[in-house]
């Protein structure tokens, strides 16, 4: 899964955005991130049916400002995924590339699916508030709940997707 984006804000900015845990809650989910290479951290969100609300991460790659990889695991003893961040100055701002590869099988190809659309949903509206400066009640206003991803998960795990 790939996605691109653009923003009228510097790499540097941006960086800032994908690395500082602060800004980081404040688009994607609760965090204890550091950039560091090798450093285990967790997303926390709130648990939901099929879903424990834990995604245990490491850093696997960094090159600041343009280069950004961690691995991606969302259940304990389940196949882990690559997130990738690529950053490259543009005129007027930024070029923001999300990779996030590895899905295996069907129920890899569903859940691509259903993230893809949350990434989408955060890299355009919720990452350019973030940018802007917008408070972390405002970007989490919308998506309080979503507990359809939950019970959706849940159900392709009991059928072995």
């Amino acid at each position: 899964m790939k996605r691109d984006i653009l923003y009228p804000h510097s790499p540097e900015r941006v960086w800032q955005a994908l690395t500082n845990s602060t800004e980081l809650s404040q688009w994607l989910m609760a965090n204890d991130f550091q950039p560091r290479l090798g450093y285990k951290f967790q997303f926390r969100a709130k648990p939901q049916p099929g879903w424990r609300g834990i995604v245990d991460c490491e850093v696997i790659e960094i090159d600041e400002p343009r280069r950004l990889s961690y691995k991606w695991g969302g259940e304990p003893g389940k196949p882990t995924t690559t997130v990738t961040w690529t950053l490259e100055a543009v005129e007027g701002g930024t070029r923001l590339r999300l990779e996030h590869k590895g899905f295996q099988g069907l129920g890899g190809w569903l859940l691509a699916s259903m993230l893809g659309s949350g990434w989408n949903k955060m890299l355009r509206e919720k990452m350019p508030a973030v940018l802007a400066g917008a408070r972390v009640a405002e970007c989490h206003a919308e998506s309080a709940g979503r507990p359809w991803f939950g019970r959706l998960v849940g159900a392709l795990r009991r059928r072995g997707i």
